[in-house]
């Protein structure tokens, strides 16, 4: 056990490492995350109830697009150098070195997108509470965007036209994970939807885990 816990922190500090090396690429996503939701208020009519109902939705819309373009940088530099057959190698499960990636990847994307959201809220006549739970939603949102993208990037690496690939297959999968968190920031305390949100991100994290595992033997084999 002790042995696996230093070899997952120690692929955490890598990754972590790598994207502070590479931060121009992470910060692209965010940036693209902030052009788009500040954009939006200065293109439509600007009416309070229009910008409250569509603020919500343009948010998570934006993080999830923000979060599709970092997805082919999670596995593919490590395939490209052959460090990622490496690593398969390690004395410890595959899913353990999944976990990393997916953590490292939403410290350096999730996270500050999540901490980014209430001042981009504030442009679409958002109140306190509805800003808070807007958060909230993009905190619970985020790490089940990333477990998603880590098995469409797992199943796409290596393939010809790998981005569209990862669009095509990433996208759809979302759609539920996209209502729930915006039903459940509008309709605050007391809904179903942030239990259901609470569900995704456990099984999504319990789960993507060993099927991208499984998928990155394949590319490596």
């Amino acid at each position: 056990m002790k042995t696996g816990l230093s070899i997952f922190h120690s692929l955490l500090c890598r990754d972590l490492s790598l994207a502070w090396r590479h931060r121009l690429n992470s910060a692209m996503g965010l940036v693209f995350f902030v052009v788009v939701a500040t954009l939006f208020p200065l293109a439509v009519e600007p009416r309070p109830e229009l910008l409250r109902q569509a603020g919500v939705a343009v948010l998570m819309m934006a993080g999830l697009l923000a979060n599709l373009l970092t997805l082919r940088a999670l596995f593919e530099d490590d395939w490209r150098d052959g460090s990622l057959a490496q690593l398969m190698l390690l004395p410890v499960p595959a899913v353990v070195m999944v976990w990393a990636k997916m953590l490292a990847h939403w410290v350096t994307i999730g996270i500050p997108l999540t901490l980014v959201a209430p001042l981009l809220a504030m442009q679409f006549q958002l109140e306190g509470a509805q800003i808070l739970y807007v958060t909230l939603a993009l905190a619970v949102t985020m790490p089940v965007l990333t477990a998603i993208g880590a098995v469409a990037a797992a199943l796409t690496l290596g393939l010809p036209q790998a981005g569209l690939l990862l669009a095509l297959l990433h996208l759809p999968l979302c759609v539920p994970v996209l209502v729930f968190a915006s039903q459940a920031a509008t309709n605050q305390t007391g809904s179903a939807e942030w239990w259901l949100l609470a569900a995704l991100l456990l099984g999504s994290w319990f789960f993507a885990p060993p099927a991208a595992a499984a998928a990155l033997r394949l590319a490596t084999e």
